[in-house]
């Protein structure tokens, strides 16, 4: 076995610290192994060392700007999956979407300013890069790309590149089921001098995950934000209150695939900012009770007006692949915190605890592959 299958085993193992001391020396010994980057890149971002995974990933694509995962058992087809570098939350996890025994993914890094290389076969285009203010010349590089493919394109570049925050907010300010919160990119020195109107959450720019994210509800709050964030540009909107009836959060990710809603999970929390990692699911049977029943019948939670605000979410985000996390605010709307291609859809969560989102996580990959299909059949 080679030193870079030796680290990836060891990782798969959960011996990350070893792992990556092995990986690193296989990088050293031969700088031109691509496995061996693109493993530390993996394993790195798991251990929260994200400038040594991007360098490693930086190296790998200098090596390959395409990285190809054949199909294991028969190849159904083949995706072009254009990518931009970054973190995990980059771009959309096509490996957790797509059958690897019967589809080849061919990742390609876009590098706008150098000129297309040369590219391998596929029967579809599924762009994957994410939105995020450096990723924004790739998306437009991809849009002129996308015009001339003769192959179908899933997810185009254009409407990916309406997903910020500020452009997102603007999409739904005439929406007439769902609630946006006008957001507003602010510099540093402006937020400290004018501050914004109480209360409101601000975050840092291309932020995500809730990294740097606070709430402001006066004027020491936000001076307590600027003394622990640096970032010179930001993000801010005013801050919309969703408790339930019961005193807890529910924050719910749909997924709309070919603008079919599937529900991929529910965090209920009893903080403001909820996210499924931090919020207590696995402590209460309760709430895992609440999420089963919402997987099982999302028409039950989402009914009426909230259906209709769902259908209204899918004509304005005219994209085939795209989530959204959202709540229902105390006036029964649909609020919808952000949408995003790049929403992470797994089935890694404890079998036995959380039994029965394996039983249906699985419908919305299912839902993928038949759009596919759809696709290609056209």
């Amino acid at each position: 076995m080679s030193a870079t299958a030796t680290g990836r085993q060891l990782a798969t193992e959960g011996k990350l610290d070893q792992a990556l001391a092995v990986l690193l020396g296989a990088a050293d010994r031969d700088p031109a192994d691509v496995e061996a980057h693109l493993a530390i890149y993996e394993v790195a971002q798991i251990l929260r060392r994200p400038d040594l995974a991007l360098e490693h990933q930086r190296r790998a694509i200098a090596l390959a700007p395409i990285h190809s995962t054949f199909a294991a058992v028969s190849e159904d087809y083949a995706l072009l999956v254009p990518c931009v570098p970054g973190p995990f939350t980059a771009n959309t996890p096509v490996d957790l979407l797509f059958d690897p025994a019967r589809v080849t993914l061919h990742r390609w890094y876009v590098d706008p300013t150098v000129p297309i290389p040369p590219l391998p076969r596929h029967d579809a285009v599924f762009v994957a890069a994410g939105e995020s203010s450096a990723a924004q010349p790739a998306l437009q590089m991809l849009e002129a790309f996308a015009h001339r493919c003769r192959v179908p394109v899933v997810n185009r570049p254009a409407a990916i590149a309406r997903l910020g925050r500020v452009d997102f907010a603007e999409t739904f300010a005439g929406a007439r089921f769902c609630r946006v919160a006008p957001t507003v990119r602010i510099g540093r020195a402006a937020y400290a001098r004018d501050g914004f109107a109480l209360p409101h959450i601000v975050r840092p720019l291309d932020s995500h995950g809730g990294h740097g994210l606070a709430r402001i509800d006066d004027d020491d709050a936000r001076r307590a934000f600027l003394a622990g964030c640096d970032a010179a540009e930001l993000y801010v909107s005013r801050y919309v209150d969703y408790r339930s009836a019961d005193g807890y959060f529910r924050k719910y990710r749909i997924l709309f695939v070919g603008g079919e809603p599937w529900p991929f999970h529910l965090a209920i929390s009893p903080n403001w900012m909820v996210h499924y990692y931090n919020s207590p699911m696995a402590e209460h049977q309760w709430m895992r009770d609440e999420e089963h029943a919402f997987l099982a019948g999302m028409g039950d939670v989402f009914g009426g007006e909230l259906a209709e605000a769902l259908r209204e979410a899918s004509r304005l985000l005219p994209l085939e692949y795209v989530g959204i996390d959202c709540a229902i605010d105390r006036d029964g709307r649909l609020l919808i915190f952000e949408a995003d291609n790049a929403l992470i859809v797994h089935q890694l969560d404890d079998p036995v605890m959380f039994g029965y989102k394996h039983a249906y996580v699985p419908r919305i990959k299912t839902a993928i592959d038949a759009m596919m299909r759809r696709r290609l059949a056209r």
